[in-house]
């Protein structure tokens, strides 16, 4: 009776797998962050995907969504994110902090092995299967939200300020895929400079009009005069930076979903934060420049709340 329990629970436990891995490893593998690439685990060490899950909408609360941002680490405990990824409008609340959950320290969510229904699902059946460590390492990756810090300037309806600190449930176990980022120095202004190549990565679709990406991908671009983005999106660039390309030919830019992503560039001391990313635009057939909160302007605030 035992071995026959056994081995349904391994066959129920085989297509629940199959069911999480993506479809087509070598269609799933050709998936790019608008003009991105994949890149290993490790390599953005600070790198944050935000997570809220079964968000009601307020006139129908049978209704749920999940929403997601990038974010980075700025500290053992706190991430540096996008404060429109939590607003309050007629439609959602996403400031419930327990509605979020953060990952740090994987770059690849194709398959559900470290989804929190999935544990449940096969509980106490899990540990016939797969090797302690990994699930050891899955609980590491996941870590919840206490606290959401928007900045105390941020207007929902301009997006000036968008900018948020996010402080974890615990501090992270700092190893070789998770290590807090580089603040950018204060006394160094014309950082990052016109025409430096920077990066950005995060979740982001792959497409115009696309849904997130389960692979976190990277793209590089160059740091752009703030004119550039106040002529393409007539806003005001205020503590703000513009980066990326406008041109035909090019198809490269951020996407929906990656809110909140970082903008890295080299300095003297490594890769150092530049920005946070407020927003962009998608097209079929050109790219578009974004438009990134720069976070040298905003560390007094961060300092003073991650103390």
């Amino acid at each position: 009776m035992l071995f026959k329990r056994f081995s349904f629970v391994a066959l129920l436990l085989g297509l629940m797998l199959l069911s999480s891995l993506p479809a087509g490893t070598s269609q799933s593998r050709l998936k790019r962050t608008i003009g991105g690439r994949e890149f290993e685990r490790g390599k953005w060490p600070w790198l944050a995907l935000l997570k809220a899950t079964r968000i009601p909408m307020k006139d129908n609360r049978n209704r749920t969504f999940s929403f997601t941002c990038g974010g980075v680490l700025v500290s053992r405990q706190w991430i540096l994110g996008a404060a429109h990824c939590f607003k309050n409008d007629s439609r959602f609340d996403l400031r419930e902090t327990h509605k979020w959950k953060a990952w740090l320290g994987t770059v690849d969510f194709s398959s559900k092995i470290c989804d929190d229904q999935f544990f449940v699902k096969i509980g106490k059946y899990l540990k016939y299967f797969f090797d302690m460590q990994d699930l050891s390492d899955c609980r590491e990756m996941g870590n919840g939200v206490d606290t959401i810090v928007v900045y105390p300037g941020y207007n929902s309806s301009s997006g000036i300020d968008d900018i948020a600190l996010i402080k974890l449930w615990h501090p992270v176990r700092v190893d070789a895929n998770v290590r807090p980022i580089i603040l950018p120095s204060p006394t160094f202004k014309n950082f990052p400079f016109q025409g430096q190549m920077c990066t950005t990565m995060g979740w982001g679709c792959t497409k115009h009009r696309g849904s997130a990406s389960s692979r976190a991908m990277e793209i590089q671009i160059p740091i752009k005069s703030n004119s550039l983005c106040r002529k393409t999106y007539r806003i005001r660039m205020d503590r703000r930076l513009c980066a990326g390309y406008l041109d035909r030919k090019k198809n490269i830019s951020t996407c929906k979903g990656d809110s909140g992503s970082p903008l890295v560039c080299k300095s003297e001391s490594g890769y150092t934060l530049a920005g946070i990313l407020r927003s962009g635009k998608t097209s079929y057939s050109r790219s578009y420049p974004s438009i990134f909160q720069r976070v040298q302007d905003y560390l007094p605030w961060i300092k003073s709340v991650i103390a």
